[in-house]
């Protein structure tokens, strides 16, 4: 495998950095400052905080 191509790979989110988004959206936060407080992709946070609005709450608890 070459260097680029692993690159490319996604890295798992541990389950402790979800439940922390979890938490801050419930307390009001928006997806940027998670993204921030977190250090997680802004984009990844968006998506948590998009299904976090529509009530679903899988995403927080992978294993």
């Amino acid at each position: 495998m070459d260097k680029r191509a692993t690159s490319l790979q996604r890295q798992r989110i541990p389950n402790e950095k979800r439940q922390e988004c979890l938490k801050l959206f419930e307390q009001g936060y928006g997806y940027k400052k998670t993204a921030q407080l977190t250090e997680l992709n802004v984009y990844t946070v968006r998506e948590y905080k998009r299904r976090f609005a529509s009530g679903d709450n899988t995403w927080a608890d992978r294993g």
